[in-house]
């Protein structure tokens, strides 16, 4: 989930920064598959980003011959912001309620994590 639009990013580009999660970074043709799109179009998306600072590519580890996409500290800073999860907020907003209303919380998303299960 993201906050509202921010002028510098496309709802695209937010879209890819916040799949490229994994420190080991994700191949091109992943992100490709998750947005939809083809190769050559996520291919300008991530140079576009790259550009900016939020992307950088790198050899995978575990097999030189490909390329990963990583975030970069910007990259990674900017999917912290756009999320609507942002912890430090969740933190201070918990020590603002009731021991009552943090069990109601607690039940309520036990059972929201059980109808997700099936």
């Amino acid at each position: 989930m993201f906050k509202g639009d921010v002028e510098d990013l496309s709802q695209h580009e937010r879209q890819l920064l916040h799949h490229v999660s994994d420190e080991r970074g994700i191949p091109l043709g992943i992100i490709a598959n998750h947005l939809g799109i083809s190769k050559s179009s996520a291919s300008e998306r991530v140079k576009s980003l790259e550009r900016r600072g939020f992307l950088t590519r790198r050899r995978d580890p575990d097999d030189e011959r490909r390329l990963s996409i990583v975030l970069t500290d910007m990259g990674v800073a900017r999917v912290r912001r756009d999320s609507v999860l942002d912890l430090v907020r969740l933190a201070a907003a918990l020590k603002k309620i009731s021991a009552e209303d943090k069990k109601a919380l607690l039940a309520a998303l036990e059972r929201l994590a059980a109808a997700a299960d099936g």
